[in-house]
């Protein structure tokens, strides 16, 4: 303490100190007039006063900003997470709409259709073998068998695989097992077809002559679709379009391959025909029409 006191520079800021609070106490008493003492104390201060002010100022405006920002953040941060509330109501939303649509589009194919089906919802895939076969949440509950086709709006899927008690497993067009085919007719020709899973490659299948050894006339993007020979699928479904063709000639060709027009990778529900029931045949159906009428 002796040592801090020694110092010179802290006595006279000490006693500078003293002075202008003693001046200040002086001038704070009601008087008449003011001294030249307060007069000369309160000119000298003017200067450190406006000083002061700035300063005092500065920091309440720098305060003002500091909580103005804090404001700022926490409002932002609300409106953020009223944004991302809104995105997710507005996904629920929409899926609730496709739900929605898909439903409808499922209720009219139902009933525009002749045959007996039975929706289903996919459950599971193989995860080892995608894209051939799929489970449904349907089975001998709803008295489904074993080779009973299985369809969309769009076309053929595929035929049911084992059955069980409350599911039943789906063999998909493109599985390339043998004994999984399909009857088919080219729409452009009308000439018959055997369609089997498996092509050049996966989630295609291969195209032959069902007649003759070799095709005469037949062109990528040909539409395939369900003959009236098919055992199982009802005629006119589309099966999928020619996306290759193994040209031996001129004019020949011994094979192709197709791709199906269901997206298999990307299917919710299917149907099942519990029970087959062609329509008659039309006019527009007859062997020589370029452009097959197709009911799905």
């Amino acid at each position: 303490m002796f040592q801090l006191f020694a110092n010179r520079r802290f006595l006279l800021i000490a006693l500078i100190f003293l002075v202008i609070t003693w001046v200040m106490f002086i001038s704070s008493h009601p008087r008449a007039s003011e001294g030249k003492t307060e007069y000369f104390f309160n000119t000298a201060m003017l200067p450190l006063e406006s000083i002061f002010n700035y300063f005092s100022d500065v920091v309440g405006g720098s305060w003002r900003t500091v909580t103005k920002l804090s404001h700022l953040t926490q409002e932002n941060e609300r409106l953020h997470k009223e944004i991302d509330n809104l995105q997710i109501h507005q996904i629920f939303l929409n899926s609730l709409k496709a739900e929605n649509d898909r439903l409808r589009i499922a209720l009219n194919f139902q009933t525009n259709q002749s045959n007996e089906l039975v929706s289903a919802e996919i459950i599971a895939a193989n995860p080892s073998n995608w894209n051939q076969t799929i489970i449904i949440n349907r089975g001998q509950d709803f008295h489904l068998k074993k080779n009973m086709a299985v369809i969309t709006s769009q076309g053929v899927v595929g035929r049911i695989g084992e059955v069980r008690a409350k599911t039943a497993e789906v063999i998909l067009i493109t599985d390339p097992r043998e004994g999984n085919f399909v009857g088919g007719v080219v729409a452009r020709t009308r000439n018959l077809v055997i369609i089997t899973g498996g092509g050049r490659y996966r989630g295609e299948c291969t195209v032959q002559p069902a007649v003759d050894s070799y095709f005469m006339d037949l062109k990528p993007h040909d539409l395939i679709v369900t003959s009236e020979t098919s055992e199982i699928f009802p005629r006119g479904l589309p099966v999928g379009r020619v996306v290759y063709v193994n040209q031996i000639s001129a004019r020949m060709v011994s094979k192709a391959s197709l791709k199906p027009v269901v997206h298999l990778g990307n299917l919710q529900m299917v149907y099942v025909l519990r029970s087959k029931r062609d329509l008659p045949v039309n006019a527009d159906d007859s062997g020589g029409s370029s452009d097959a009428r197709i009911n799905p």
